[in-house]
């Protein structure tokens, strides 16, 4: 019998240098000649996600050779086999197993464990490999909008279900504000000047790519401290797992007055990047450069190592290289990363106008890692021309701000990425790129899958899969049911390259958490302007998704859905209600205003209601990472402050309401809607009933006072859970059949 495979069978020579046998469960015992170490990690990693299950599965380590990482999948009712050429493959293939034999999930957004006592056995071998080998994962926004505080549990299970989903690659952020510290005080700096220099975590991503400084500090140096040693944390599980770091490198970005303090310097400033001030830019031609990387690179090396890759973003969204040509500065920019770490690569990304040709073709391509974020948007035929030849990763760009929109093109990840590899000869991998993680965990779950296929997903038949898997319960009709609803409605969309979709890799934000206007279409400035789907559609699923047995709504992954889903319906109906409250205003009829600014208040109130229901919902939940990090009150106000900004006014006055950036990384989180989205669209509405009424213009509202009251006010959200989802979702969808609306956009 020829056994099952993920696409069609290649010959594979499976004879074992070694044999490392060993049970996934804590005080097992290895069978004789085994290294518990050589698998010890990615044990302890199923151990941890299913700690019910995990001694009825064994992994043996294989020896890898020229071709690509592989697993296979054997054994019987209640002892699972699984070996692989690498940590990777293993626990890719213990996945895979528990997909699609076993009905569970490892997600981001809650683990579904098997629900069997005794794992069932595969009806014959299952053998699978990676189609490409670089499987990266994280934007170099995460940092700021998804994980800047996060304790090392916390991380540590994200790494987790990373590695559990295939991918070996991994930027980490972290700690380098620590590197660029000791930098400059040994070029001469005061502790007191670089630390107000560097910006605060939430921030500090954003000035490694130089868009920014000197943002909401400085930080205590026992705190960057702490952040050293967490990254040096999180790197070492990396290596433990045989997945890889890539750092940051050094591109040029120095203090502004640095030119004061080298006079003889060839200094570059770089203007503005949405108001705020960039750092300015050390040529790389000029002889203090390769001293400063190298003193960059040495710093970096004593506390974090050696990494294969390298994020160098030297004018990303912006900057100048003055009278620098570029192929020279590119040159310099790597002749120094090559000096520190021979044969590493360099990593730029594909956005809007970058790479810069010129710089391209005035390096060494064959070094590059370009990471492509255009395929969301815009389909590419020719990356090998396009990039001069450099390899390049085809990127999944699903969320810009941390934002929780539901959606993604599914057909771009299902059907079109695991075939490119046919005709972009160039293409060496995968990269899940959205800004913020941990939301759409189908589009993950498609994602990652794609880059171990050869050949187009069927998705209508994968996602009724995904829906058994997703609660443990196979054949449920109503799950299965509303998830083709959501494959034909929120993600249903394709790489279109329509203007109207703005950043049209992301599902269309909330309008109820716009800055207050008759005219807004987005919450973020530069979102997407349109439902790129019938919302009714979504509701169908809502419906469809609240009637599910009752052992799928016991089940955490159901209840993350439940609000997920339906918060989505209830957003969408506010593209419905905006327009018809303009028109009331503008006929100056009081009593339809009034009515229609009381529903628009009353759905954000049962939404907050809502999401109060599930912890991955609740401001109270980012609001607690800050605080473990210092007892210290002022520390506290700091990172506090930090991490409530980021959600709002994102920065001072002039960035966030001239730069636009207010609200860029707007979410649906109780707490933050009630307090703060509420609180902006009940003055709003008060202001037009009092025009109405007096007969004048409607007041000015300061906007950004609103924001930073709430931002410094103090007040603590629980982290905890309250209420019950599938009465508070049902109380929903009641009142949206109760209250039809006519058309929505």
């Amino acid at each position: 019998m020829m056994p099952e495979t993920i696409f069609p069978v290649r010959r594979r020579n499976f004879s074992l240098k070694r044999t490392l046998m060993m049970m996934l469960a804590l005080g097992s015992t290895p069978i004789a000649g085994a290294h518990a170490d050589d698998v010890g990690a990615a044990r302890d990693v199923v151990a941890r996600l299913l700690p019910d299950h995990a001694r009825q599965i064994s992994l043996e380590l294989m020896t890898k050779g020229a071709g690509p990482e592989q697993f296979r999948v054997t054994g019987h009712e209640g002892a699972i086999h699984v070996s692989g050429t690498s940590d990777s493959a293993l626990l890719f293939g213990v996945n895979w197993y528990l997909k699609h034999v076993a009905h569970a999930t490892i997600s981001p957004n809650e683990v579904t464990p098997p629900s069997a006592k005794l794992l069932p056995a595969p009806a014959q071998p299952m053998e699978g490999a990676a189609t490409l080998p670089w499987r990266y994962a994280l934007n170099e926004n995460t940092d700021g909008y998804t994980s800047p505080y996060w304790n090392w549990p916390r991380w540590r299970h994200e790494i987790d279900v990373y590695a559990m989903n295939g991918l070996n690659t991994l930027l980490i952020e972290r700690g380098t504000d620590a590197v660029l510290y000791r930098t400059f005080l040994r070029l001469g700096y005061t502790d007191q000047h670089i630390r107000s220099w560097l910006s605060a975590p939430a921030h500090i991503n954003w000035q490694l790519m130089a868009n920014m400084c000197c943002y909401g500090g400085p930080l205590p140096l026992d705190m960057i401290e702490k952040r050293a040693e967490s990254a040096r944390q999180i790197i070492d599980s990396l290596h433990a797992l045989g997945m890889k770091p890539v750092l940051p490198g050094f591109y040029g970005m120095v203090p502004d007055d640095f030119g004061k303090r080298f006079p003889a310097a060839h200094v570059i400033r770089q203007g503005e990047w949405n108001r705020f001030t960039r750092p300015a830019w050390l040529d790389p031609r000029d002889p203090l450069f390769a001293k400063v990387a190298s003193i960059y690179y040495d710093e970096q090396k004593k506390m974090f190592g050696n990494a294969p890759v390298y994020d160098i973003q030297p004018f990303q969204e912006g900057g100048s290289a003055g009278d620098v040509p570029i192929a020279e500065a590119g040159r310099g920019i790597q002749t120094a990363l090559d000096a520190a770490h021979p044969g590493a690569l360099w990593m730029m990304m594909a956005w809007y106008k970058e790479p810069d040709q010129a710089m391209l073709a005035g390096v060494d391509r064959s070094r590059l890692f370009i990471v492509d974020l255009e395929q969301n948007t815009r389909r590419r035929d020719d990356r090998a021309r396009d990039f001069l030849g450099a390899p390049f990763l085809y990127g999944g760009l699903w969320d810009f701000g941390g934002r929780t929109s539901l959606g993604g093109p599914s057909y771009e990840y299902g059907v079109r990425l695991p075939e490119l590899w046919k005709t972009q000869k160039t293409m060496i991998g995968t990269a899940i790129f959205p800004e913020g993680m941990d939301n759409n965990p189908y589009i993950f779950d498609l994602f990652t899958e794609a880059a171990w296929r050869t050949e187009s997903i069927d998705l209508p038949a994968w996602t009724q899969d995904y829906a058994d898997r997703r609660y443990g319960q196979p054949g449920d009709p109503h799950a299965r049911k509303a998830w083709s609803l959501l494959l034909a409605s929120a993600f249903s969309y394709q790489a279109t390259g329509i203007n109207d979709y703005g950043e049209t890799s992301a599902a269309p934000d909330s309008l109820f958490n716009a800055q207050p206007s008759l005219d807004t279409r987005s919450a973020a400035w530069n979102g997407m302007k349109i439902i790129p789907y019938k919302p009714e559609i979504l509701e169908q699923a809502m419906d469809e998704l609240r009637q599910s047995s009752q052992e799928i709504r016991a089940t955490p992954a159901w209840r993350y859905d439940m609000v997920d889903v339906t918060r989505q319906a209830v957003a969408n109906r506010a593209r419905a209600l905006l327009p018809e409250i303009k028109d009331a205003f503008e006929a100056h009829d009081l009593k339809t205003l009034h009515a229609l600014t009381t529903e628009w208040l009353d759905l954000m109130d049962r939404q907050d209601k809502l999401l109060s229901t599930n912890s991955s919902f609740l401001v109270g939940t980012w609001l607690k990472w800050p605080r473990s990090w210092s007892d210290d009150a002022a520390t506290r106000a700091l990172t506090d402050y930090d991490a409530r900004v980021i959600l709002t006014n994102w920065g001072g006055r002039t960035a966030s309401q001239v730069g636009h950036l207010r609200d860029y990384a707007n979410k649906d989180w109780a707490g933050l809607t009630r307090d703060y989205y509420m609180k902006r669209w009940t003055l709003f509405f008060d202001s037009l009933e009092t025009s109405l009424k007096s007969g004048k213009p409607p007041s000015p509202i300061d906007w950004y006072a609103v924001g930073e009251d709430w931002c410094r006010n103090g007040k603590t959200y629980p982290d905890t859970p309250s209420s019950d989802t599938y009465a508070e979702a049902t109380n929903i969808a009641a009142h949206l059949r109760d209250h039809p609306v006519s058309a929505q956009p």
